[in-house]
Parts: C-alpha cells; sequence; structure tokens
C-alpha cells in the first residue's frame, strides 16, 4: 500500500509543473467551443437555449411531435423527464439529440433516485428526511453517487437534487419528507455529501429551492408560500446551507416560487422573479453557476402573472434557464419582445446563454452523444443500490424510548414473542424477518377490525412474553388518524400497559408524539420492505442503533434526539455490496452448485456466507435424494466431523476455561482405569492437535458383521427392537447391545501408537476427548454442549440424534447403507463409530443447517461473544485458533489453512492463513476468516447414495470457497 501511495506521489510530482497548462488548454478548448457556437446562434436561437421544457418518458407519438417542433421551431435549451420507462425515455433523448443542432441538456427531478420517475421499474433510494436521521455521512455520498450512476444510465445531465431547505415548519405540506430536516448543520452537511456525489459522479447537482422552501406550510405547486422570516433569520437558517455549498462549487441552484417580503415587498413577488433575490445569490454569496426558475407551469407563479409575461420577468430578474413554461409560444414571444423593448438587454441574454453552453461544454455535449438502452433495468436496481438502501436503512433508526433496556432483545431462547403489524392484511417483511431469530406468533389489524377483533387479539396477545408491533403509515401528515384509529391507539395503550411491547413507528417523525405512552418506541422513516427488514434486524441486535430525529416531534422529543444501542453482534443478513463483496461474483456460485448436482457428485446442498457480521448468501439447492424433497434453509445434514469442533473442541474451551481442565496435562487426570495402557499419559492439546500418535480411524463394526447374514445382522451384537440389554439405537429398527460401548473403548486402548508429536488426523482421540468432557463436566456430551452452547446461542436446527428431535423430511439422508445396517440412513448418525455408541460421539453425530453452524463460527469470529452473552474470553478464542506449536494446518481441534502445499488443500486457495474451521466426509465444511472477517459455511450428503469420490475430484467446495475470496471488492 505504500508503495502505491509513493508510486501516486511520484506522478502527482511529475504533472505539477505541467497542470497549469493543461488547464489552461482546457479552458481555451471550452471557450472556443462556447464562443464559436454564440457566434453562429441568432437571437432567436439564443433565446430558445433558455427554455427547459416537460417531456414524459413515454411512447406518445403526439408528445414527441409536439418536442420534435419546439426542437425544430425554437431551439431549446433542454428537457426535463416525468413519469415513464427508461427505455422509452433514452429512445427519446437519442432522437431529440439528433434533431437539434445544439446538444440538449436533459435533465430530471430524482432526488431519490429514478424511481421517483419510474416507481415500477427501479429501485427507490431513501428519502432526504430519512438520510437526515442517520449519523455517517458517507453513506449520502454512496446514495448521490448512484443516483448519478441511474441518470447517466438513462441520459441525464443535470439532476434537480438536493433540496437544501431547512424544514422548520412541522406542517410543510410539499418539503418535510424532502428535507434532511430542520437543524441548519446537519442539512448542510448532508447536502453537501449529495451534491458533491452527484458532481464528482458526472452528473450536475442542482441545490433548491433558493432561498428556502421550509418554514411553509403551503405548497408552490397550489398557491404561493409567503416567508416572514427578517433577514437576519434568512441569514441564520435558510442562507445558510446554500452560502456553504455554494462556495464548494455547485453547478445550478434552483429559485423557488416563495415571496419574502424581507427580501422583496413587491406584492406577490416570489424569488423566481426577484432581481434582488438573485442579487443575493450572485453578489452576496458568489455563485457564478446556473440558475434555474422552479417549474413555471406552478401555481404559485400562474396564479399571479399572466404566461410570458413570468417568465419574461424571471429572465430580467437574471435566471438563467426557464424551466416548464406552461406556454413556450407566449413565453418565447414575451422575452423577445423584452429584448426589443431594452428591457433585457442582448448583453443580459448573452451571459444566461454563455453560462447554459459552458454548462453543456462541461458535461460533455461538445460531443454527440448516443445513449445505450442496454442492461439499464439492471442499472437502476443494481446490487449496489440496495446495499445503499439496507446501509441508510439500517443508519436510520432510532429509539426515542427504551425504559428498561428491552431494546436490542436479549433472550431469545426462552422468550415466546409474537409480532403484531397494524395496517397490514398480511405478514409483513418485518415480521418475516423476526422469524429468522426465532419462532414467532403473528398478528394483523387493519382499520376496519371492530371491538370484538380488538377484545380476542388482547386476550392472545397477553400470553407473550413479548409483543412487536409495528405500525405502517404512509408517512402522509393527513393520513395519520385513518392509518391509526382512535380504536386501534387505544387497544395499544391497554397493551402497554399490561405487557413488555415493542413499538415500531414506520413513518413520519412529525407524529411520533401521538406515541409517548410507549415505553419502547422506535421510529424509522419509510415502509418499504427494506426498512422494515433493516429495522428488525436491529431490535434483535444485528446492528448498532444510532439513530437521530431529523426533526421535532411534539414537545416531548427534539431534533438530533435519539438514544444509542449497541449491537449484540448476531448475524444480520444484507446484499453483499453492503459489506464490499460482488453479487456477481457470488452467482456463479450456482454454476458450481448445478455443475456439483449434475455430475452426481452430491444431490443438493446449503451455502452461507457472511462478512462483517451479515449473511449475505444463504442459499439451497437441489433435493435431499435424487427425486426426492428440495432442499431448502431448514434441511438438516450430519455434519460428521464438524462435530469435533462445534461440539467437542467448544466444551473442551469451555472446561479449560472453568479450570475443570488443563491442555497440558495427560489423560489419566481426567479419565480412571487407563494407567496400564500406552494412551494414559497422552496429552489433551496433543489430542487437539493430531498429534499424539493415535491411530487414523478402526471400523469397529467389522467385528460385529455376520459373515453368513448378507442381508441381516448379527443377532449377538444387535435385536431389531429395544431390549434392556439391546438399547443402543444405531438405525431403524436396529439396536445394539448396551455393554458393547466398553469394548469399543477397550480396542482403542489396546490399539497401537504411532510416532507421537507428527500430525495424524485421528477420529480416536475425540472418542476419548468425549470421555474426557462427560467425566469433568457430569453431564453427557450432547447435553452439555447443548446446555452451554446450542441452547443460550438461540440454535434451533442442531442436536444430536435428530430423529428424535425433527420431523423426518427435514432431514437429508446419507448413505444407502447395504454394508451394515442394510438401509437408507436417515435421521440416524451415518458414521459407523458414532452410532454405535448411540449417535453422540466426539468425532461425530452432530447434525445441523447452515445457518446454526455460522452463528456457531460467527460466534468465535466474535471472540466468543455472540447476542450479548460471553461464551469464550478472546484469548480462549485466539489459542484455540492459532496453529498449534509447529503444525502446518491445525489449531487445537480446529483444522486450519494447510501451509505445506505438496498437501492437498484444506480450505480455499485464496484464504488467507489464520482461516480456521473443519470439514466433514459427508462434505460440509465450515470456515471462519478473521483477517477478512468471512464465514464460509457448506453443507451437503455427498455420501448419498453411496460414497463416491466425484466430489473430492471435483473440488466443489474448495471452488465455491475461492468465489467468495473472488467476490471481494478490491
Amino acid at each position: 500500500m505504500l508503495k502505491g501511495f509513493k508510486i501516486k506521489i511520484t506522478v502527482f510530482l511529475l504533472l505539477l509543473p505541467v497542470l497549469p497548462i493543461l488547464a489552461q488548454s482546457y479552458l481555451k478548448r471550452e471557450d472556443s467551443w462556447v464562443m464559436e457556437k454564440m457566434q453562429q446562434m441568432t437571437i432567436d436561437q439564443k433565446i430558445g437555449q433558455l427554455f427547459i421544457i416537460r417531456a414524459y418518458s413515454r411512447s406518445n407519438p403526439s408528445e414527441e411531435k409536439i418536442i420534435s417542433n419546439y426542437i425544430k421551431k425554437y431551439q431549446i435549451g433542454g428537457l426535463c423527464f416525468f413519469q415513464g420507462d427508461p427505455v422509452e425515455q433514452i429512445r427519446l433523448i437519442n432522437t431529440f439529440q439528433q434533431q437539434s443542432t445544439i446538444p440538449l441538456l436533459m435533465g430530471i427531478d430524482a432526488e431519490w433516485g429514478l424511481n421517483m420517475r419510474f416507481p415500477s421499474k427501479s429501485i427507490a433510494l431513501p428519502k432526504q428526511l430519512m438520510m437526515g436521521a442517520i449519523r455517517d455521512n458517507k453513506l449520502i455520498y454512496e446514495m448521490g453517487a448512484e443516483v448519478a450512476s441511474q441518470c447517466r444510465a438513462t441520459g441525464i445531465h443535470i439532476n434537480f437534487a438536493p433540496a437544501i431547505d431547512i424544514n422548520t415548519n412541522p406542517s410543510n405540506p410539499v418539503i418535510y419528507d424532502r428535507s434532511f430536516g430542520e437543524s441548519v448543520r446537519n442539512v448542510t452537511a448532508k447536502g453537501y455529501m449529495y451534491m458533491r456525489a452527484l458532481e464528482d459522479n458526472g452528473v450536475m447537482a442542482c441545490l433548491k429551492h433558493f432561498p428556502g422552501h421550509g418554514d411553509t406550510d403551503k405548497d408552490s405547486h397550489y398557491e404561493l408560500p409567503v416567508i416572514h422570516s427578517t433577514l437576519e433569520q434568512l441569514n441564520a437558517t435558510e442562507l445558510y446551507p446554500f452560502r456553504r455549498l455554494i462556495s464548494q462549487k455547485v453547478s445550478a441552484v434552483m429559485m423557488g416560487h416563495i415571496y419574502m417580503p424581507a427580501i422583496d415587498d413587491r406584492p406577490f413577488r416570489p424569488a423566481s422573479l426577484s432581481d434582488k433575490a438573485i442579487n443575493i445569490l450572485r453578489k452576496d454569496l458568489g455563485f457564478n453557476g446556473l440558475i434555474i426558475t422552479d417549474g413555471m407551469d406552478m401555481k404559485a407563479i400562474t396564479n399571479h402573472y399572466p404566461n410570458g409575461i413570468a417568465e419574461a420577468e424571471a429572465i430580467l430578474a437574471g435566471n438563467d434557464i426557464i424551466l416548464l413554461p406552461e406556454n413556450l409560444d407566449k413565453a418565447f414571444a414575451m422575452i423577445k419582445s423584452y429584448i426589443a423593448q431594452g428591457k433585457i438587454t442582448e448583453e443580459r441574454l448573452n451571459q444566461s446563454v454563455e453560462r447554459i453552453l459552458r454548462a453543456k461544454y462541461r458535461i460533455g455535449l461538445n460531443h454527440p452523444q448516443t445513449v445505450s438502452s442496454n442492461y439499464v433495468y439492471e442499472r437502476l436496481n443494481s446490487d449496489q443500490a440496495i446495499a445503499i438502501k439496507q446501509k441508510i436503512a439500517a443508519a436510520a433508526v432510532t429509539v426515542l424510548t427504551d425504559v428498561d433496556n428491552a431494546i436490542p432483545i436479549l433472550n431469545i431462547t426462552d422468550s415466546r414473542i409474537a409480532t403484531l403489524s397494524i395496517n397490514a392484511d398480511k405478514q409483513t417483511p418485518f415480521q418475516m424477518r423476526a422469524s429468522s431469530y426465532l419462532p414467532c406468533y403473528h398478528y394483523n389489524i387493519n382499520p376496519s377490525d371492530d371491538s370484538d377483533y380488538f377484545n380476542q387479539l388482547k386476550q392472545t396477545l397477553t400470553q407473550f412474553d413479548k409483543v412487536i408491533v409495528g405500525i405502517h403509515t404512509s408517512g402522509k401528515l393527513s393520513g395519520f388518524n385513518s392509518e391509526l384509529t382512535p380504536s386501534t391507539l387505544s387497544f395499544l395503550k391497554n397493551l402497554d400497559q399490561e405487557k413488555e411491547v415493542i413499538i415500531v413507528f414506520f413513518g413520519s417523525p412529525y407524529l411520533a408524539y401521538k406515541l409517548d405512552f410507549a415505553k419502547h418506541l422506535i421510529i424509522n422513516y419509510d415502509n418499504d420492505p427494506i426498512t422494515q427488514d433493516m429495522t428488525m434486524q436491529a431490535i434483535f441486535g444485528a446492528s448498532d442503533i444510532r439513530g437521530r430525529l431529523p426533526v421535532s416531534s411534539g414537545s416531548l422529543w427534539k431534533e438530533g434526539f435519539g438514544v444509542d444501542k449497541n449491537s449484540l453482534r448476531r448475524l444480520g443478513f444484507a446484499h453483499p455490496e453492503f459489506v464490499g463483496l460482488i453479487s456477481d461474483t457470488l452467482r456463479e456460485i450456482d454454476n458450481v452448485m448445478n455443475k456439483m448436482i449434475k455430475a452426481g457428485a452430491a444431490p443438493g446442498g446449503q451455502v452461507l456466507v457472511a462478512k462483517n457480521g451479515k449473511i449475505i448468501l444463504q442459499k439451497s439447492y437441489g433435493r435431499l435424494e435424487p427425486n426426492g424433497e428440495y432442499v431448502n434453509n431448514r434441511t438438516i445434514y450430519d455434519v460428521a466431523s464438524i462435530t469435533k469442533v462445534l461440539a467437542t473442541t467448544l466444551s473442551v474451551m469451555k472446561l479449560v476455561e472453568r479450570n475443570k481442565l488443563t491442555l497440558s496435562n495427560p489423560i489419566r487426570n481426567y479419565i480412571s482405569g487407563i494407567d496400564t495402557t500406552d494412551k494414559a499419559d497422552l496429552i489433551i492439546s496433543d489430542i487437539l492437535a493430531h498429534e499424539s500418535g493415535l491411530y487414523p480411524w478402526i471400523g469397529f463394526y467389522r467385528s460385529t458383521l455376520a459373515s453368513n447374514k448378507p442381508f441381516g445382522f448379527n443377532e449377538l451384537y444387535y435385536s431389531g427392537m429395544l431390549l434392556s440389554n439391546y438399547t443402543i439405537p444405531v438405525a431403524k429398527g436396529m439396536f445394539m447391545r448396551t455393554d458393547y460401548i466398553d469394548s469399543i473403548y477397550q480396542t482403542i486402548w489396546t490399539s497401537r501408537l504411532l510416532a507421537p508429536h507428527q500430525y495424524k488426523y485421528s477420529d480416536l482421540g475425540f472418542y476419548i476427548l468425549q470421555k474426557v468432557i462427560e467425566n469433568q463436566s457430569g453431564q453427557k456430551l450432547d447435553e452439555y454442549a447443548k446446555n452451554q452452547f446450542y441452547k443460550p446461542l438461540g440454535l434451533r436446527n442442531t442436536d444430536f440424534n435428530p430423529i428424535d428431535q425433527f420431523p423426518l423430511e427435514r432431514i437429508a439422508p446419507t448413505e444407502v447403507d447395504n454394508y451394515w445396517r442394510k438401509q437408507t440412513i436417515r435421521g440416524y448418525v451415518h458414521d459407523m463409530g458414532a452410532a454405535m455408541l448411540g449417535g453422540v460421539a466426539g468425532h461425530a453425530g452432530l447434525f445441523s443447517n447452515s445457518y446454526d453452524l455460522a452463528i456457531m463460527m460467527q460466534m468465535l469470529l466474535n471472540q466468543g461473544t455472540y447476542g450479548g452473552t460471553e461464551f469464550f474470553k478472546p484469548k480462549t478464542v485466539e489459542l484455540f485458533t492459532t496453529r498449534y506449536k509447529n503444525s502446518t494446518r491445525r489449531g487445537l481441534g480446529f483444522d486450519m489453512k494447510e501451509l505445506d502445499t505438496s498437501q492437498r488443500e484444506s480450505a480455499s486457495s485464496l484464504a488467507p492463513d489464520s482461516v480456521f474451521g473443519h470439514t466433514a466426509f459427508t462434505g460440509p465444511a465450515v470456515w471462519a476468516d478473521p483477517e477478512n472477517n468471512i464465514i464460509f459455511v457448506f453443507t451437503t450428503n455427498r455420501t448419498f447414495p453411496t460414497p463416491n469420490r466425484k466430489f473430492s475430484n471435483g473440488h466443489f467446495r474448495e471452488s465455491i470457497q475461492n468465489l467468495v475470496y473472488k467476490a471481494i471488492r478490491p
């Protein structure tokens, strides 16, 4: 990185002497183009350049003909596009540019992206009021850059944004959610980031509505707003953001149709027609860019000025561009008349035309432009746009009150939680996300529900420990009473008094005070699915809560208020771009999985990827078995040797922390009756690192086979039913002699030892560690792991012997066993030794799904903390996930990336050396990468119907993990 920095500095220093020459050369080319165009233009053509007229992005031959005629007749300066279709807009832009001898400036009002004009064709980015609630202004720059990208993709040169009005009037009907709020400094800072992002990314920004449209209860679309502030007040408030942002070189400013007597007291003289207002802009604020009127077809103008007069007065006052004249013919004629009368001088006309042409040159219109419509829908719904919206929605979550710290929800193990969505007739995204964290019961209320329903619902909800309520509104101030009726409000008050209720208000902050009875109240500022989703995640502790009210709500909560809440470091859910990964690269995982299934290497599986605590991919593929049920995210797999790390090793870690186990001690300290064996002095840490010299594997089942019964089992060792001395279930209808477990361990104690302190992967050591754990904890391994980890982590898909806990259809089969158990193995552990121990063993036996496995790995990546609970101290996690002594691939219990290139890779070659986890014979893998903060989980049943080498030879697991690393944005 330092080397790259030095190179950049060197290049800069080399270019430094020639930079002024390059700048002068550019200005000369600009001057030449502008002057040449102006010399070629007639007065009529110059007048035409002053107009940007209305155009719709739709196929309408009559509208298209009218615009074509205006281009031909008046040589208009540009078009402002409204509702329609992006592909059609691009076609129209290309057509109209070809018709015009002077390139057209294409504009749009896209404050929250192109969705403002293409509501069904593009993603709606957050409105400015929501952005006013966030504290990280870099997110606003990201959004502005995305809006700029959308504009460029659809041929737009200027976006009439951002609005930097200070919304100090809660009754403002037109600005309120288009403003960043009521704080002068907050609006200024956020307006700057939006403006800068547009300009930096090739789109002209336009600050509006000068001198400020915030302190009014009138909508200039319908009438002329009047603001009675003094000049001193205007300078301190409305003008402040304009002054600061103009100093940072913005391309354009839009004049508002606002009457401010303190600036110009001529009756009904709005700022847009006021030379005094424009003088403040030009002289006091030093603005040299384009001055554009607000739409001249708005009633604030047309109610008081005839067509033509208004436009001429606007140019006379000092505007450069007339936006949306109601009658172009009259406007053109009147401006020409003003020129003929000498009211508007030719010099004045030239000033505006020169500014317009310079703006066109700087935006690249000195060269012919053809816009491509290829992939335009994809560009308007980009992965980056989705991620940006998620980031802002998460950052905007604002806690207004939390009297006893119920937010975020800590206990998800024993709590019975219900959700209630108001103004919804079906389950909402808000409610759906709650189900990702624990089983919830979901209820709805509609305004039409009667008192009987309310009474019945209240009786139902009082049976729960907590109720999470989402109030879903349109955000409109006028619709609140219909969206939250008095009866619903009364119901909520009563419920809040009796139960722990967390209320989330999706709507206008101006109305939040109506919920001041709530003991736990959250607000977020939109009601779209992404906002609902990210808010529920915050409630469950997946993200910090740092939102601040952008405006005051009644007298109780003032602008800037918000209660901070730290995350519980639970896994959240987000788009890959949220954490800097590339979705298109991750989509290639689909191809690898489909190839695996088609090759017969495995019938299906699950892939989960998390980065920075966010699950950015959780997907299921294929079937549980050929022609069987489809895999879903709740499918449970036999994870075989992953048991070694996520049951046995975790348990050892806990016992070490509780001083019930010492890693440097021999096993004789914890297991009685083995002093006479050569295993007594094996060291715990050596066993965990597979350096104890234990033999790799023993097929204990082989000695129980009946050679003369190829299709049955040996009655000496097995029974077809549960009997007092046949109690170990190894498969369906097959029970092993209870006392044979002693024979298994006796075989281990008498097995031969290999050379110690050399790496040799061995299952046998984890048979032994199971004994150690059970002796030291006083519990069976499965019980201890469940009580210490699985239950407090909130795992609901993880256990040994899943046949006793889950429906069979949720469990993937592992093998058609034709050599021992003579049946399809489903719900019983695949590993033969683990089966002979009753399904619970230190080396195998655990079943889980990708989500639960990810939670356990994330807990380790969090250095031992998850969901607000400390499971381990950071130093314990570090000890066990660090390479053991001189090992090239093993920590304590955990597998790691193989450093010896002569050996088979254990993880992706692109993963860092610090990655830790484990793989399993049945196909699954779990890996945690502390350097990149990545979790990779892969589950499958590659042993079904029979073990084969197609899976390992195909390197599917490694290929998928490689794609995760290739997806990291440079």
